[in-house]
């Protein structure tokens, strides 16, 4: 089953897109567990449903896949635009019970994102970790905020090095996302996030995925050491002659399912 469509959002004041990926097993019991499956920068809403064979996986799980839009948001309540993050953790889920007969379970819900969309899965999982048993992130971007959150690379003696590396269109994102010129913002930092929901009595576990050829490997090499500090329990994998694109994110996703949801049956 697949289901492509638009709804109407509070959260955002407005109608957004939404695509919806099942196996074809219509059985009354038991409720269908939840899959939150996140887009890149550059996506939109049914990427996973075009450029993997997320159709041909569903079949192995009784899942309702759901893959929101968020365009360029990072799936942040924006500073500068709409609540994106509000409408992925809070208002979404409540449709998606309202619509499906679906599990709302913490056991029964997991989110996955890839570049853009990892950092987002990341940020959903850590600042809500009572609401997902299970979280796992491709190439995820923004893991080093502490360093490009600072006012010396947005604004100050570095902000020419920021454009240099990410481009004139992405320091326009992140005004947009986290404000013009804003520095460091713990609650946008999964690396803090991660810390504080440390503390508390859950912790969904973690899968981690890159390729030895992405532009992000580095900071993503460094994320389990930082995580295993505060004890999560994480997987991460590099794939060798992988880059950061939907090859890559195609084969992660293979990956991923089995992590979070059992080998299916």
């Amino acid at each position: 089953m697949v289901l492509q469509g638009k709804i109407y959002s509070q959260a955002l004041d407005m109608e957004t897109g939404v695509a919806l990926v099942a196996a074809n097993d219509f059985t009354k019991a038991p409720p269908r567990k939840v899959v939150y499956l996140l887009h890149g920068l550059q996506g939109c809403c049914d990427d996973f449903l075009h450029y993997t064979v997320l159709p041909d996986l569903c079949r192995n799980y009784h899942c309702l896949f759901v893959l929101p839009d968020a365009q360029r948001s990072f799936y942040a309540d924006m500073a500068v635009g709409n609540n994106y993050f509000t409408y992925l953790t809070d208002e979404l889920p409540h449709i998606v019970a309202d619509l499906f007969r679906v599990s709302s379970k913490r056991e029964d819900t997991c989110i996955i994102g890839a570049s853009m969309g990892g950092y987002g899965a990341l940020k959903a999982a850590f600042a809500h970790p009572d609401r997902y048993e299970s979280v796992a992130a491709f190439s995820p971007c923004c893991l080093d905020m502490r360093e490009y959150m600072t006012p010396q690379w947005r604004s100050g003696e570095k902000g020419d090095a920021f454009r240099r590396i990410f481009g004139d269109r992405l320091a326009t994102d992140f005004d947009a996302a986290f404000g013009p010129g804003s520095g460091y913002q713990p609650e946008n930092d999964v690396l803090y996030l991660a810390e504080q929901a440390a503390r508390g009595d859950v912790r969904p576990r973690v899968f981690t995925c890159w390729g030895d050829g992405d532009i992000f490997k580095d900071t993503n090499r460094r994320f389990p050491d930082q995580m295993a500090q505060w004890g999560w329990p994480m997987e991460s994998r590099e794939l060798k002659g992988y880059m950061h694109n939907w090859v890559f994110f195609n084969e992660a996703l293979k990956l991923a399912l089995p992590f979070c949801l059992g080998k299916g049956s």
